[in-house]
């Protein structure tokens, strides 16, 4: 070692990057836990010893031990002490247990698994600058996305989202078309469609397969008349809307300002378009934080190689920051754009034509 070393800042860097370590080790164990559904009958059978929970879950008991240890020493699952016994609390059952809870986080470890399986072809274009085809991603991505927000779109959308847009409810519930941009899976689609029974709901995505599931997931729920979904890129969909949205997907696109250029000719007049993004600085020294450094990961590996698999391939990532944003929607053509809300880990961005 150096004799310039700080000793306390390089043990400080250390035992961040053990945490750091300690944390991504679960993620096996977690999906693990979570298709195998430990999580599901851990609730309904603690607090258990491993060997009855694993009589329950149908698993080897030595396996169960060792899971449940390592999810205990991380905080995920409850061990008591006294009896070695083991549990979910109400809040892990709600993070990690309950598929329609509004807390539910398990989800992440499916994005995760993805991002790390992309490894490969990600490594390979970092080289060379070119992008990776979205529908070239591994699987995971695209339901660990679809999983990763619904929590958060479930709790606020309706409730604290759109509200705060000026004029939105109004134009949903008298009727107005909607359009969801990059809809993925149709999870914010859906949720827009029971809010507003009497709107008129559509769909599009780039990626087949995610309309397909979407298509499913609408027709479970008894929504298959009410929306229209379509494959389409954000550049070659039809129609005029009243209300047309960019859920967590423009920082993805290649084009994005063509992409507004588009939306801006198929609004209706006096129309609004709506842009959640991750919750962003315009200066990167003040998203040096733990959002950051999530949401510079999944850029780096998801949200970059995408944008720049296509068409002008801007990659603008997902810690672009309001004016960076506001300003394309501008120079498209709209006005007022602005930050109508902002939580923790999201911003809604609004403009009107």
């Amino acid at each position: 070692m150096g004799d310039n070393l700080d000793i306390d800042a390089l043990k400080k860097l250390q035992w961040k990057i053990m945490q750091n370590v300690a944390a991504s080790a679960l993620i096996p164990l977690m999906r693990i836990g979570d298709h195998l559904g430990l999580f599901a009958t851990l609730e309904s059978t603690g607090p258990a010893s491993a060997e009855d929970f694993a009589a329950a879950a149908k698993i080897d008991t030595r396996y169960a031990r060792e899971w449940l240890l390592a999810l205990s020493a991380a905080g995920y699952v409850t061990f008591h002490e006294t009896d070695e016994r083991f549990s979910l609390s109400p809040e892990q059952a709600a993070v990690f247990a309950n598929e329609d809870s509004p807390a539910l986080m398990i989800g992440a470890y499916d994005l995760l698994a993805g991002m790390v399986s992309n490894e490969a072809v990600v490594k390979e274009v970092f080289p060379t600058g070119a992008g990776v085809a979205y529908e070239n991603s591994h699987p995971c991505i695209f339901q660990g996305t679809a999983r990763f927000f619904k929590p958060s779109y479930a709790t606020n959308l309706i409730q604290k989202w759109l509200p705060r847009v000026d004029g939105v409810v109004d134009k949903l519930q008298g009727g107005g078309h909607f359009a969801d941009i990059g809809c993925g899976f149709g999870i914010s689609t859906m949720m827009i469609a029971e809010a507003f029974p009497n709107a008129q709901i559509s769909g599009f995505d780039i990626h087949a397969g995610s309309i397909s599931a979407a298509e499913k997931l609408s027709a479970d729920a008894g929504m298959a008349e009410r929306i229209q979904y379509s494959q389409a890129s954000a550049k070659d969909y039809t129609g005029s809307y009243d209300v047309l949205a960019f859920f967590d997907c423009l920082h993805d696109m290649g084009d994005p300002l063509g992409a507004a250029r588009y939306a801006f000719e198929h609004t209706r007049e006096d129309g609004v378009i709506i842009l959640i993004e991750p919750t962003a600085s315009d200066v990167a020294a003040d998203n040096m934080n733990t959002i950051g450094q999530m949401y510079y990961s999944f850029s780096t590996m998801g949200c970059v190689p995408t944008s720049k698999s296509q068409e002008v391939g801007l990659a603008l990532g997902a810690q672009a920051g309001p004016a960076r944003l506001c300003g394309i929607l501008e120079e498209a053509g709209f006005r007022d754009a602005r930050v109508a809300h902002k939580t923790a880990t999201n911003m809604v961005i609004s403009a009107r034509k």
